[in-house]
């Protein structure tokens, strides 16, 4: 495995992870949560949602 801390200087290895970075840690491990922070769900969309999308653009 490659050592990333070893290639990177010092003061980047050295940065502290944000407070949004730990939040998103949190999230990760917790069961059956949906993030809805970034927009970018992880689940795929309803087939039925996307129709009625599909629709209400065909329709306007």
């Amino acid at each position: 495995m490659f050592d990333y801390n070893k290639a990177l200087s010092e003061k980047i290895v050295d940065i502290k992870p944000s407070g949004i970075r730990k939040f998103f840690d949190i999230l990760d491990e917790m069961k059956d949560v949906v993030s809805l922070t970034v927009g970018q769900p992880d689940f795929i969309t309803p087939w039925h949602i996307r129709q009625a999308g599909i629709k209400s653009l065909e329709e306007a």
